[in-house]
């Protein structure tokens, strides 16, 4: 075996290893889907403190079970949201921001009405417009996933003999 076939086998090996320890089942299918979402409050101001905090972590949570969502990690700060959280296949990252800004949203006005209209005059809203998501890997980056990519006629070309 040459070079070349020793490090192709190596990078199939670790691709192995990361692929399958880290995947879900779904409906035909295997995945690991994990996003960074990170939001702000209408005007980014300065609201998520105290009970309003605790609450709205609490409700991220809820949503997360409802839709079968798993928070690995989350972090509030008072003018923005941080979320890591890993999803089934079937939702969208749009719709993942979606159903946490629009549930989180209508529950915090419900739930602190006075509080949010001190800081937020626009009826109805709670949050900015957008979001930023982020695609995460365990351990894996774009460049080992490249080189697997490239080198599957090799691959191929070896395990055929």
């Amino acid at each position: 075996m040459n070079e070349q076939e020793k490090q192709h086998e190596i990078l199939k090996a670790v691709l192995h290893y990361f692929y399958q320890d880290n995947t879900h089942s779904g409906s035909h299918c295997r995945f690991n889907l994990k996003y960074h979402l990170v939001w702000i409050p209408k005007y980014r101001r300065s609201l998520l403190v105290g009970k309003l905090a605790t609450r709205l972590s609490q409700v991220l949570y809820q949503i997360a079970k409802e839709y079968n969502f798993k928070i690995i990690a989350q972090e509030i700060m008072p003018d923005h949201v941080h979320v890591l959280v890993e999803s089934p296949t079937k939702y969208s990252s749009a719709q993942i921001a979606g159903y946490f800004k629009g549930i989180s949203s209508r529950l915090m006005r419900r739930d602190f009405p006075e509080e949010i209209k001190r800081y937020i005059w626009k009826d109805g809203t709670l949050w900015a417009r957008g979001y930023y998501i982020e695609g995460v890997a365990d351990n894996i980056t774009t460049e080992v996933v490249k080189e697997y990519i490239n080198n599957q006629r090799l691959a191929d070309k070896y395990l055929s003999k």
